[in-house]
């Protein structure tokens, strides 16, 4: 089962900003390939803490964050640096990822603009640990779509499996074929109700707090 538009469709309806998603109507529909905006990227988010113990993982999602930053190096260990720290976002996505499901939508320049083209996406899926301590598995790859017509597999520009922590951003080696820069992927393990409204709370206050620094 794939899930292209689902979770997407889920984010908007629940008021995430264009600026951290592929979304929005009042935006251009196209936008030069240099354009980069100055954001706050992986913030904690007030209530979204796993107590120790085992997770219920018949109610649990991951809301994930993946940005491409064109700064080609960060501190390392990241730590918490980016709390203090906005940085120079080229490519975004957010996505609700349902456990064992490949959840994909389009990659590319949708700081302020609609995605308007497929020519390259990114599929995450989350994996689930069995205690709220343990890290969580996300697989994420990013490919150029196939043309039209196309009867070859679109390539791969990247694929990578990667342990990450409740709300503890991960950041990826440096790739090449993707991009001089870094992607930076951030999970918010969602177990309650009401943990996806709170989740997107504390990006719209993400969001004004960036838009601050831009002026």
């Amino acid at each position: 089962m794939r899930v292209h538009t689902q979770a997407w469709r889920l984010l908007v309806g629940a008021g995430l900003s264009a600026p951290l998603a592929c979304g929005g109507s009042a935006a251009p529909a196209e936008m030069p390939a240099n354009v980069e905006r100055t954001v706050l990227v992986g913030q904690l988010c007030p209530g979204l803490d796993a107590p120790a113990g085992p997770l219920d993982r018949a109610n649990a999602r991951v809301f994930v964050e993946v940005v491409e930053v064109a700064t080609p190096k960060l501190p390392q260990p990241i730590g918490r640096w980016f709390d203090e720290n906005a940085v120079r976002v080229r490519s975004s996505a957010n996505l609700v990822a349902f456990p064992d499901v490949p959840t994909s939508m389009p990659w590319g320049q949708c700081v302020d603009a609609v995605c308007s083209s497929m020519q390259r996406s990114i599929t995450l899926t989350a994996h689930l640990p069995e205690s709220t301590t343990e890290p969580l598995g996300i697989e994420i790859r990013i490919d150029e779509a196939a043309a039209e017509g196309a009867t070859t597999a679109p390539r791969i520009l990247l694929d990578k499996t990667l342990q990450a922590m409740n709300q503890e951003p991960v950041v990826l080696p440096p790739t090449p074929e993707l991009s001089a820069g870094l992607v930076i992927v951030t999970a918010y393990l969602l177990q309650r109700h009401d943990d996806l409204h709170r989740v997107m709370e504390c990006h719209a206050r993400q969001t004004e707090s960036s838009q601050q620094l831009s002026k």
